[in-house]
């Protein structure tokens, strides 16, 4: 049977309308938002469709609010985007894995994009951040890291697809912790090593290695983070302290 399209929930609009406000900037983070009223009027709508739209905005994480002052943009950060990646849905440890697959799949495709489409030129800046990846002090895994992830999110810029580099910045907000306190663990010398041969792949535009190579650098991954939280809180604890 065909059954009736339901109207657009006039309160899910206006929620959507001002999350993407603050996630465009629109509003500032710290900024105070209009009062009930200035909105109401804004968006033609009743004061309970504001109340309730602030409502979820506020369980996501968003919004402040200061009584006798109003509602403030909160500072986005981990918590917001897993909370916008899964709606009121909690993800467990285990749940990291099937996050490392998703970015698995993105940065592969990426790369086979770049030996395709990419220039000479714009390859070669990714030589550039390996060379900071490689220059890293050994002992400050926080910025060995975010130089890990400056590489690959190179990759999904040169594609071209701003899905990609959008993703990548939601999942890797998500596992930063995780991600940072593997190669803490481990080491990063086989992640270097993944990282030139696919560079130096990519450069021939040996679309086949280069893919290759980076499937095996996240299988590589996805196994030391299976390994990681099969640890218990005091043991990785302890596994850190050490490689300190």
């Amino acid at each position: 049977m065909i059954t009736p399209v339901e109207r657009q929930y006039v309160a899910d609009k206006v929620y959507y309308d001002m999350l993407d406000m603050i996630i465009e900037g629109k509003w500032a983070q710290g900024e105070m938002i209009p009062s009930e009223n200035a909105l109401r009027e804004a968006f033609s709508v009743s004061r309970d469709t504001v109340r309730q739209a602030i409502h979820r905005l506020r369980a996501l994480g968003v919004l402040r609010v200061e009584h006798g002052k109003g509602t403030y943009i909160k500072k986005l950060d981990s918590s917001v985007y897993l909370n916008m990646m899964v709606p009121a849905v909690f993800l467990s440890e285990d749940d990291g894995i099937s996050i490392l697959e998703f970015m698995k799949a993105i940065q592969v495709e990426s790369v086979r994009i770049v030996c395709q489409r990419a220039n000479d030129d714009e390859i070669f800046v990714v030589g550039d951040y390996l060379e900071l990846m490689c220059t890293s002090d050994e002992s400050d895994y926080e910025t060995y890291f975010n130089r890990d992830m400056d590489y690959h999110r190179y990759l999904t810029k040169l594609t071209g697809n701003s899905l990609f580099g959008k993703a990548m910045d939601i999942t890797e907000k998500v596992l930063h912790a995780y991600l940072r306190d593997i190669v803490a663990f481990h080491g990063n010398e086989e992640s270097i090593r993944q990282h030139e041969e696919c560079f130096h792949a990519m450069k021939k535009r040996d679309v086949d290695n280069a893919v290759s190579i980076m499937q095996k650098h996240y299988d590589m991954l996805i196994s030391r983070l299976r390994h990681w939280l099969s640890l218990s809180e005091d043991e990785r604890g302890t596994a850190t302290s050490e490689e300190k």
